[in-house]
């Protein structure tokens, strides 16, 4: 098993780097960073306090300067393990996961945004983020993230003459979709608007290429989601790029050989707290991306 496991890393990361050479915009000569966007993915915040201080000390430093041009964060999701430990033992930073994620980002001294995942969906460490949920499970879950958050289930940002998307691929589960019919309807009407786009949210697609993102079940494939495919090649030329989390894993592909899909390694359960920089040219309305790790010294 040991052995195979190996190939199949190999194999992985031999069609990574296959699938990321050469067609990046930032390798064009006319690129100019106008400013910059980090993405986390998977912070998971739980009783662990390793995760807490990772997020912390990336936020010291953001804060610090250490990423020149940076104007906003974007977390694609899983932003807790859970809400609750125990959602029977009230609103505790030991036991309201959600109310201590804010009281760590509060210090950020830039805009950031969260997409909504799975986990973030579980109301406490009983339910199982894997298993069905049903549409009182969802609108409750809605309904305490704005609570504590302000956070709608999913919402847009401009900024600087680009559209920021947060969709949410948790808000069909109880049709076992991805996506519901109003958020689809909702997207297209943003869409129109002709702004170059980015999309940020949490369960993976399938590209062109590169299949495997995630457990095979959890991948938004065009026979699950064909609204949401026909949105995107209709718009293929205004979305510039695409980002998600949930598989723990650094991926990269194209959708319709136009549009770059990327998806950033879990946060909380990589030592090296990974997270992808977007640099972003207003001019050229291109994006160049890099992998990043954080290491504290």
């Amino acid at each position: 098993m040991k052995k195979n496991n190996i190939i199949i890393s190999s194999i992985l990361l031999l069609t990574f780097l296959l699938s990321s050479c050469g067609d990046k915009p930032g390798n064009q000569t006319n690129f100019k960073t106008h400013y910059s966007i980090m993405v986390l993915s998977d912070v998971h915040i739980s009783s662990d306090e390793t995760k807490d201080n990772r997020l912390t000390d990336i936020i010291n430093a953001i804060n610090e300067g250490q990423y020149l041009k940076l104007d906003l964060l974007v977390m694609t999701g899983d932003n807790v393990s859970s809400f609750y430990r125990d959602r029977n033992k009230g609103d505790s930073f030991k036991n309201n996961r959600a109310a201590k994620l804010f009281d760590i980002m509060t210090q950020i001294e830039i805009p950031y945004y969260l997409a909504l995942g799975n986990h973030d969906y579980k109301i406490d460490s009983d339910k199982d983020s894997d298993a069905p949920f049903s549409f009182e499970e969802i609108d409750t879950m809605e309904v305490l993230w704005n609570k504590f958050a302000g956070i709608r289930p999913y919402y847009f940002v401009n900024h600087k003459g680009w559209k920021l998307i947060m969709l949410n691929s948790m808000r069909g589960r109880y049709l076992e979709r991805a996506f519901d019919d109003e958020q689809m309807s909702w997207l297209e009407n943003e869409l129109k608007e002709g702004k170059p786009t980015l999309l940020f949210f949490h369960h993976p697609i399938e590209t062109d290429n590169f299949k495997i993102w995630c457990k095979p079940k959890d991948l938004i494939s065009p026979e699950k989601e064909p609204e949401f495919f026909k949105l995107t090649e209709k718009y293929e030329n205004q979305i510039k790029g695409i980002f998600v989390g949930h598989g723990h894993m650094w991926q990269y592909d194209k959708l319709y050989k136009t549009i770059p899909v990327y998806e950033t390694d879990s946060f909380a359960d990589n030592e090296d707290s990974p997270f992808h920089l977007v640099e972003i040219d207003t001019t050229s309305k291109l994006i160049n991306v890099s992998q990043h790790e954080f290491i504290v010294d």
